[in-house]
């Protein structure tokens, strides 16, 4: 299946017309859960719902809800998520270091926006009682691990399910803004410019210092530094993963290592 499957071209062939019966159609882990395309900076709902932020923003200002519940969802309540990559910039596990796919029992920390496979933290968190992150050693509760994707409830991605689709929402501007395509590293300054193209120029005036008090709170909910990488690649242009001493890896493969629980850089 490729990149624009899900494209407004494509359509996921849901509209307000389809019977209640239409095909299960899954919504793939990279994609944003409201263009139904790749996301570049992806931001969650408290339940897991996966946006891109340059889309989910405007959506708010108009409906004030999550377009797949209909839940009310406030934009101080997005997460922003940090996904480790590996060299080929495929999204992994940040201990691990396995790829993750559509298959793949994925979470996240609510505090950090850090981004695991389940199976990372269930062994070296859960089962071990260390309640730190393994990236960033901020301290957390079970509450705080947000599922994104859970393979053994694929109901939760059915595009059927989505309320906007049902509802047949019209999302056309944020498919097809180009201000999405624009590359921005982080919440903040850079996202705000962002949000600023996708509101009407009459209402820009008047809503920019709440809109920008909007993506500070966001930003600052989440506002820990991205785990470091190696020095090599701040002058690569390719994603690079983070280098441990894979000993919290090897332990959960080998029964002739000590457990570890944490995730050391290597020197």
């Amino acid at each position: 299946m490729g990149k624009d499957a899900y494209s407004a071209s494509a359509g996921s062939g849901l509209s307000k017309s389809n019977p209640s019966g239409a095909p299960f159609k899954r919504l793939p882990f990279k994609f944003c859960a409201i263009s139904l395309q790749p996301f570049n900076h992806p931001v969650c709902s408290p339940q897991g719902t996966i946006f891109d932020i340059t889309n989910i923003l405007p959506w708010l200002k108009k409906h004030g809800t999550n377009p797949v519940t209909g839940a009310p969802l406030k934009s101080a309540e997005l997460i922003k998520l940090q996904l480790a990559r590996n060299d080929d910039g495929e999204m992994v596990d940040p201990v691990t270091f396995k790829v993750f796919t559509d298959n793949t029992h994925i979470v996240a920390l609510k505090n950090s926006g850090n981004v695991f496979a389940y199976d990372t933290v269930e062994r070296l968190n859960i089962k071990a009682k260390h309640w730190r992150d393994l990236v960033s050693e901020e301290e957390f509760s079970r509450k705080d691990i947000i599922t994104l994707q859970d393979p053994q409830n694929v109901e939760a991605r059915n595009l059927g399910t989505f309320k906007y689709l049902q509802e047949g929402a019209d999302t056309e501007q944020q498919r097809h803004d180009p201000s999405r395509n624009v590359n921005a590293s982080a919440l903040g300054n850079g996202a705000s410019i962002l949000v600023q193209k996708q509101i009407n120029p009459d209402a820009l005036a008047s809503n920019k210092d709440s809109i920008s008090r909007t993506l500070s709170a966001i930003s600052s909910s989440t506002s820990k530094p991205p785990a470091p990488t190696t020095a090599s690649a701040t002058s690569s242009t390719k994603a690079h993963a983070l280098h441990t001493t894979g000993l919290a890896a090897a332990s959960l493969t080998s029964t002739g290592l000590t457990p570890h629980t944490t995730a050391d850089l290597a020197t």
